[in-house]
């Protein structure tokens, strides 16, 4: 008979104004749970698992429903900063409130079942694009895809050419240097095995988040041990504050290095450009900015139209083939992107 009278009481709350006024008058309003909510920095994101560091503690954190509900495009990256509320100051676990605007950002597009951008790490003060000229030879395509996604989401940039120790002709590191050089990014020339230019590395890692970005074999471990021996058990802490092995497949991660902190990227060895318009290619090419209003066309591809400055300008050598070939190599990829969403 109880049963019975909580299921029509129920039912009348819904259809009966009145008994709803008396009910909610009957039935106490329990409080809210105490809640405080503090800034933090996102220090690791695997599956669903995000794992947020407030206070030099490290909290197992859930997305509120809204992110969810908001849109599939909500993403959290290593390097996010959030807002956290727990249960109290000692709780070990807590729901991530807001996601913080970004100052900068690193991503790729993936092609696929869920194709579109992926967010590497987000805030980040300074991308590494690590290359060699020998084992391996320098990808220059590798390179300059990761430096117009860097472009892209309005990171700071450096290319930093490792092992030169292998490279006899030293005329051979000052031309791959004077390619980027030319565009406006500092170069650093470095070896792990000698040790020759890791001091200028060193001082430029001031506490901020960094990434190393390169192909297998170009030795950004052994650059990254050789400015921190303590690196691998650090990174094992991590794996095993948060449960998680080191090999375990993760979106992206933070490593605590000389006072700030390492993206890792491991596994990363294509990069789509993230945007989807064709105009937007050309902008993250700096040397081209200058040059594109020079143009005959407005929306000039750069490509096949007469007239174009940037065409004139690698005839006349202000433009590396190597860079060219590596625009019009996206530019490729892009176009194709459009067509078969068009389908």
């Amino acid at each position: 008979m109880r049963n019975t009278s909580w299921k029509i009481s129920e039912n009348a709350i819904i259809l009966n104004p009145k008994v709803s006024e008396i009910c909610s008058l009957l039935i106490p309003t329990l409080p809210p749970m105490p809640k405080s909510k503090r800034e933090g920095r996102v220090i690791r994101v695997t599956g669903g698992d995000v794992w947020v560091e407030v206070e030099d503690r490290l909290l197992s954190c859930v997305l509120r429903g809204r992110f969810r509900q908001r849109g599939r495009g909500v993403q959290i990256a290593a390097g996010d900063r959030v807002l956290v509320s727990t249960a109290g100051p000692d709780s070990d676990v807590g729901a991530i409130e807001e996601v913080l605007p970004r100052e900068s950002s690193l991503s790729r597009f993936i092609e696929g079942r869920d194709s579109g951008e992926k967010l590497i790490v987000a805030n980040i003060d300074m991308l590494f694009a690590v290359t060699t000229l020998r084992a391996p030879s320098v990808n220059y395509n590798f390179i300059d895809r990761v430096l117009v996604s860097a472009e892209w989401g309005e990171a700071n940039a450096c290319v930093c050419l490792n092992k030169i120790d292998l490279v006899e002709d030293r005329s051979e590191i000052e031309r791959l240097a004077a390619i980027y050089t030319s565009c406006g990014y500092r170069t650093i020339r470095t070896s792990a095995k000698t040790g020759e230019g890791v001091d200028e590395l060193e001082k430029m890692l001031q506490g901020g988040i960094y990434a190393f970005v390169g192909e297998s074999g170009v030795g950004k471990s052994s650059l990254l041990m050789k400015m921190d021996q303590e690196l691998d058990l650090k990174v094992r802490s991590l794996g095993e504050k948060s449960k998680k092995g080191r090999h375990t497949t993760a979106y992206s991660q933070l490593f605590p290095i000389r006072g700030g902190y390492m993206a890792d990227t491991p596994g990363i060895q294509t990069f789509g450009f993230p945007g989807t318009e064709l105009e937007s290619i050309s902008n993250c090419f700096p040397e081209f900015r200058d040059m594109e209003s020079d143009c005959h066309f407005h929306r000039c591809t750069h490509s096949h139209e007469p007239d174009c400055a940037v065409k004139a300008a690698l005839e006349q050598g202000r433009v590396h083939r190597s860079r060219y070939d590596s625009y019009l190599s996206i530019l490729s990829e892009v176009e194709a992107r459009i067509k078969k969403k068009a389908y």
